[in-house]
């Protein structure tokens, strides 16, 4: 993939790279800097589930790594000078990253990181509306300020946000959040019921005023919020502390009176929520009323599909799999591949997006080219793919100056040629758009290089390590689709996500019985450099050239009962 101005990325075909180390020697520096980290939720609660937090030098592959505690802490200690990447992970939420320096002898540091859940298919349903650039661009500021727990900043931001476009449901949305964390209940349900106002749908927002409402003792409002928030995304992490807050409030047997009318109430208050959240000051007038167990609110929908090793899968736990004979068979295919076609042209169309962390598009671009792609062997055991569009290499007419080039070099991973490169994995039967399909695992191994994945930054050149999965038709043996995702962050040049799937589709010569499986749709999704893209390639018009010397150049024949892209 290639980047100008901003960035250089290259996408080449399979050979051995490795990524250049800053090495020191021990006696330049001493190690002796010190790193406390406390993380908590986002309503400020501490993180007990346990966080993992690395420490990255500048060689990516130098790093520490420990578990919080239950209290959310970690210390690290004999820290030598110099600048780190601070990676903060847990399932089920968003990934923190914040540089750290130490600069002297016996610096102490300590830093305070609030995990945010990751949405589960959060984005509103409600209608779009168009949303000013720059409200966007402060929004996200605000986002990141309120992450790494700088709330002044955040407001800040938030301000300017909603004095550019008060009718900004994220913004509002946030601002929320942000008074919520700030102990200050009654304005945030303000600030989240025109978030809901303005798009109905926003699951996030529902969670948040549930919340909001609970704290200011509005038990039937809040039940009626969760419950909306239980029906857009009942397979979210915080779904189940919802739901015990439902049960509680709806199994009233007495009436509640209203907390501003100031009368004693009569009944009873919700039971058996314990925890240690605050209330904004209930409990202190209302003894009976238990601590709120804390719901952090969420502040960014998915902007990309989940990681290749986070996302849940439906499989058909009965059927075994032979990982030996599926990946065999799946190399064999792409043999097939590379032997009968030296070339292949199509009509590609591409739709590229610029993303907000919050799923807002902020800039849209099509493109639309003649493709050719040349797949060579290089010595006895290497290929090498060549793209051309519109009869060059040049990536001036790609929108945005970003070119991703080498789409069909993904499947080349279950090629002979490379396998013992990766690791593979059969995590068993599901199924791709209805047909039966093996789902295999591949993850490059530590020790070994590729550069399967390049990117060039400025002079800097990157071989990025892959990881991903594949649908395998069980019939077949044919490539019905692949993901990936990259096997860590690379902070030396930003890149913090590069996420692919590609859909493959048979192709076949009019004159021979011979059909093999060429990329059709891919989507591709990265986060380089504080910036977000989505880019969706379209492939059709196949023209096949073979190897055959009595058959050069065919017109493809689409099966008749293929299936379009969902």
């Amino acid at each position: 993939m290639v980047l100008c101005g901003l960035a250089l990325l290259a996408f080449s075909s399979p050979s051995a790279a490795q990524v250049a180390s800053d090495t020191r020697a021990d006696n330049d520096f001493a190690a002796t800097g010190q790193l406390t980290v406390q993380v908590q939720t986002l309503a400020g609660a501490a993180f007990s589930e346990g966080a993992t937090i690395a420490l990255f030098t500048r060689d990516i592959q130098d790093k520490q790594l420990t578990k919080s505690d239950h209290n959310g802490s970690v210390r690290f200690t004999a820290l030598p000078s110099g600048s780190y990447l601070m990676e903060v992970a847990a399932p089920g939420y968003r990934t923190v990253q914040e540089q750290v320096i130490i600069t002297g002898t016996h610096e102490a540091q300590s830093m305070v990181v609030s995990m945010v859940p990751t949405s589960v298919g959060a984005q509103s349903k409600g209608p779009s509306t168009r949303v000013s650039p720059k409200a966007v661009k402060e929004t996200e500021k605000g986002l990141v300020a309120l992450q790494v727990n700088k709330l002044t900043d955040a407001q800040r931001h938030l301000e300017r946000a909603l004095t550019i476009d008060p009718n900004f449901a994220d913004g509002n949305y946030l601002m929320g959040v942000l008074l919520l964390r700030q102990q200050q209940s009654q304005k945030a349900t303000g600030y989240l019921q025109k978030s809901v106002e303005l798009s109905p749908d926003h699951a996030s927002a529902l969670l948040a005023l549930g919340e909001a409402e609970y704290l200011q003792r509005d038990y039937p409002h809040a039940a009626e919020s969760l419950e909306r928030f239980l029906r857009e995304q009942p397979r979210n992490p915080q779904a189940a502390t919802a739901q015990k807050y439902v049960e509680a409030i709806r199994s009233f047997e007495r009436p509640i009176t209203d907390a501003q009318s100031g009368a004693e109430s009569t009944g009873s208050s919700p039971a058996g929520l314990g925890g240690s959240r605050s209330t904004d000051g209930a409990d202190a007038a209302n003894p009976e009323l238990p601590p709120l167990l804390a719901i952090t609110p969420e502040t960014e929908t998915s902007w990309a599909p989940p990681d290749v090793d986070d996302e849940k899968l439906e499989l058909d736990s009965s059927a075994p799999c032979q990982l030996d004979e599926v990946v065999g068979s799946a190399g064999q295919r792409v043999q097939e591949l590379v032997r009968n076609v030296d070339r292949f042209t199509a009509t590609e169309e591409i739709d590229h997006f610029n993303l907000s962390p919050m799923g807002s598009q902020t800039a849209h671009e099509t493109r639309k080219f003649d493709y050719v792609v040349e797949i060579r062997q290089l010595g006895k055991n290497d290929l090498d793919v060549e793209e051309y569009r519109n009869g060059s290499v040049s990536i001036q007419e790609f929108p945005g100056h970003i070119a991703n080039v080498g789409l069909p070099s993904l499947a080349l991973v279950f090629h002979p040629y490379f396998q013992s490169k990766y690791e593979f994995t059969c995590e068993g039967r599901s199924s791709w758009r209805g047909s039966p399909a093996w789902l295999v695992h591949f993850k490059l191994r530590a020790d070994r290089g590729s550069a399967m994945l390049v990117y060039n930054v400025g002079r800097l050149s990157r071989a990025v390590g892959l990881k991903g999965r594949a649908w395998i038709d069980v019939e077949t043996s044919q490539i019905l689709a692949m993901e990936s995702d990259i096997v860590h962050p690379l902070p030396e040049i930003r890149l913090m996500r590069d996420h692919q799937l590609i859909e493959y589709g048979p192709v076949s010569f009019r004159n021979n019985s011979m059909q093999l499986w060429l990329p059709k749709n891919v989507d591709w999704y990265c986060s380089l450099a504080g910036r977000r893209y989505h880019r969706h390639h379209t492939f059709s018009g196949f023209l096949l050239f073979s190897v055959d010397d009595k058959q050069k150049i065919a017109q493809p024949s689409e099966p008749a009962n293929s299936t379009a892209p969902e």
